[in-house]
């Protein structure tokens, strides 16, 4: 073995590396560094679909919202819209009237003897006539509702409505109408029969016969182009006045029977 093969063996590679180093985990020096494979790549922040989604619907939303408030500035009223209140059919009254029927049949047949006795045809007919009469009014009276009942219909041309006592039916376009007062128990329509002239006519509607009479006045200032004008109702005494009149025209009226 030569010299310079004996120095070569005799020098150590890790002279150069101190004491207490782990040569199982030294990595060489040189090595080039590897990315970390773990941490995730920065991603583009994607938009919310969510949060699109409904500003899009509330978007929408109140488009069509403007669009309907739009279209109900231009026609309030649906063209084929109609509100109808028919007297309602009640048998209490029926069986009222015909109590009342029933009395004064009684006091009719109470009174034809004595009558009959007195001699007295003209006496004899006017009372009895009296009684029949008032007690045949009281059974047409209560059978009417349900012959002849009264209605109420108002729309987008105007108004067409049949009285309790009246059975044919009047319609009055809002064009003929110059005045609606309007009250929880009456209302007082003044038109023109012909639009041509100046004449007045009013058209009375008593709604104390209608059913649902609460909702007429909401009704009547809903589809009527003109403005009505609200009243209230009578006072208490000025009901009790007039019934006092009512009794008393009726009993001048008998004794102005029976003097005859």
């Amino acid at each position: 073995m030569t010299v310079p093969e004996k120095e070569a063996q005799d020098i150590d590679p890790y002279a150069d590396i101190p004491d207490g180093v782990d040569l199982t985990q030294a990595e060489p020096a040189n090595s080039e560094t590897k990315p970390n494979l773990e941490t995730k790549p920065n991603l583009e922040t994607k938009p919310n679909l969510e949060t699109k989604t409904g500003s899009d619907l509330s978007a929408v939303r109140e488009q069509s919202a403007l669009k309907d408030l739009s279209s109900l500035k231009d026609d309030p009223i649906d063209s084929e819209a109609q509100d109808n209140f028919v007297e309602s059919k009640e048998p209490s009254e029926l069986l009222m009237c015909l109590v009342l029927a029933s009395a004064y049949l009684g006091l009719a047949k109470y009174c034809w003897t004595p009558l009959y006795l007195s001699n007295d045809k003209r006496l004899f007919y006017s009372v009895e006539g009296f009684f029949l009469s008032i007690a045949l009014l009281a059974i047409l009276i209560g059978l009417r509702p349900f012959l002849t009942p009264s209605s109420l219909q108002l729309s987008h041309y105007g108004i067409k409505y049949r009285g309790p006592y009246w059975p044919q039916r009047k319609s009055v376009n809002w064009n003929q109408i110059t005045k609606v007062y309007l009250s929880p128990e009456l209302i007082i329509v003044l038109y023109h029969p012909n639009l041509k002239k100046k004449r007045l006519w009013p058209l009375i509607i008593p709604s104390i016969y209608l059913a649902d009479r609460d909702r007429i006045s909401q009704v009547f200032m809903r589809y009527s182009p003109i403005k009505a004008v609200n009243l209230s109702s009578p006072a208490p005494i000025s009901r009790i006045v007039m019934v006092l009149a009512f009794l008393g025209a009726v009993i001048w009226l008998l004794e102005m029977l029976i003097t005859q």
